[in-house]
């Protein structure tokens, strides 16, 4: 399994070493920096210890979207929580990552910048948003804290023995099941105005339940079924 970690626009020098040396104790090792502030000098060095690998390998990009191009799974991590009626901040929480054990596939867990965490732009481009339940009273963490839980959580799930694994759906086949997801909502007239809302509910369902290529297709397959059997019921008429 091959999971990258990618710090967006990090303002704190110190801050990416200490991420870089939470990352060697539990076994990851891609880094990706986003439109970084500040740059990989002597403090980050310093404060990663032996992790110093992990930096002098880590890649810099201008921008959210090279940094995923060619990943299947993208988690985004927030400590805003939203309403239910946002459903770009409706999360999941470290515990229930456990469904990454039967994927094989690029998964990447996305860090947002350490005074404003993560756009609800960029949040939109996420699969998953996670969060980690905490004192309401102040429930935001550090990022190395937060990433010591998510980054420990990952390596006890990796770590148990895998009994059957499966190929998830790649972000092509999820792309093309919510390109024709769309194309039926066109089909039935959904509400222009709700149209988004609806899409990025099924998005998050798709991503939250980490399917299978074989799922994919079948899933698209009953799709376009529908938007066939709509088609002829209104030439019927």
């Amino acid at each position: 399994m091959e999971v990258a970690v990618i710090f967006l626009g990090a303002e704190n020098e110190g801050n990416i070493g200490s991420l870089a040396r939470v990352m060697k104790n539990f076994g990851l090792h891609k880094l990706i920096l986003v439109s970084p502030k500040s740059t990989i000098g002597k403090e980050a060095l310093r404060k990663a210890m032996h992790a110093q690998d992990i930096l002098k390998s880590a890649e810099v990009v201008d921008s959210f979207e090279e940094a995923i191009k060619d990943v299947d799974f993208v988690i985004g991590t927030t400590a805003r929580l939203g309403w239910n009626y946002n459903v770009l901040r409706i999360p999941v929480s470290p515990d229930q990552l456990s469904i990454l054990r039967k994927v094989e596939g690029k998964i990447a867990i996305v860090f947002g910048r350490e005074s404003s965490g993560l756009t609800n732009e960029e949040l939109n481009k996420c699969d998953v948003v996670l969060t980690i339940p905490a004192n309401p009273e102040y429930s935001t963490l550090n990022i190395t804290h937060a990433a010591a839980i998510i980054f420990y959580e990952l390596f006890r799930i990796f770590e148990k023995p895998i009994s059957e694994r499966y190929r998830c759906a790649t972000k092509i086949e999820k792309d093309k099941i919510l390109e024709i997801f769309g194309k039926l909502l066109e089909e039935i007239e959904y509400p222009s105005e709700k149209f988004q809302i609806a899409f990025r509910v099924f998005r998050n369902i798709i991503g939250r339940a980490f399917i299978s290529g074989r799922e994919a297709h079948t899933l698209m397959g009953v799709l376009r079924r529908t938007i066939t059997m709509i088609k002829r019921l209104r030439q019927r008429k």
